[in-house]
């Protein structure tokens, strides 16, 4: 069963979901709007970005970036949640590539990989709605809760980051980089081979004349 807007309010009055910090005016009809958090990276500044300092974190055409959620969020063990990025972004171009469900049980701050498909940059201002989480409560407790390896993780950690930094390879943004600097210089040597054109018949000229004057003085 989804949850409705008055039924996820009582459902943490209760403590059986636990968002933290909660704000009503996040709620939708049936869902809670999640919003960027403070931490994230790319494939394009190979680093942590503290986006509350910076105020946004920007991702470049082609860029995977992991990024967290402001929220905390604690799950009973009758209760799972969805969650999909908000259309606005998907319309701009951005996928999601982490798997869509919350398991019973879980405890953490959700960490997302996002990828740029699109050739402009966007930007995920900090504290912007992000993704819709959907709650569903369960028939009976599950007996086996969440215990994974994302369990009470709050922030991006070491594993995040060296995946990024320490790939093999280009990413797609390095590889659109280069494609567009392959573009300018094909472009460049195009207009250097035009210019040669109109030229080397001028220069031929040119010849051919101071020959023809060489040859009469003689």
């Amino acid at each position: 069963m989804i949850l409705t807007n008055e039924q996820i309010i009582e459902s943490c009055k209760k403590g059986d979901i636990l968002i933290d910090p909660f704000e009503e005016s996040q709620l939708q009809a049936a869902s809670y709007d999640f919003r960027v958090g403070s931490q994230g990276a790319t494939t394009s500044t190979k680093k942590l970005v503290n986006i509350k300092e910076e105020g946004y974190l920007l991702l470049q055409p082609g860029d995977f970036g992991v990024i967290t959620v402001f929220e905390e969020i604690k799950l009973g063990h009758q209760n799972a949640a969805r969650f999909g990025l908000r259309s606005k972004y998907a319309r701009k171009g951005l996928i999601a590539t982490t798997g869509p469900q919350i398991d019973p049980g879980y405890h953490g701050r959700l960490i997302l990989g996002i990828t740029n498909l699109t050739p402009k940059p966007v930007s995920l201002p900090y504290k912007d709605d992000l993704v819709t989480v959907e709650f569903h409560r369960l028939e009976q407790p599950t007996t086996k809760p969440y215990d994974g390896p994302y369990q009470n993780k709050l922030s991006i950690g070491p594993e995040e980051i060296s995946f990024i930094t320490e790939r093999e390879g280009m990413a797609l943004s390095e590889v659109l980089t280069t494609l567009r600097s392959l573009s300018e210089n094909v472009g460049a040597l195009s207009r250097e081979v035009k210019t040669l054109e109109w030229l080397i018949p001028v220069i031929l000229t040119i010849g051919i004349a101071v020959i023809a004057i060489i040859v009469s003085i003689k």
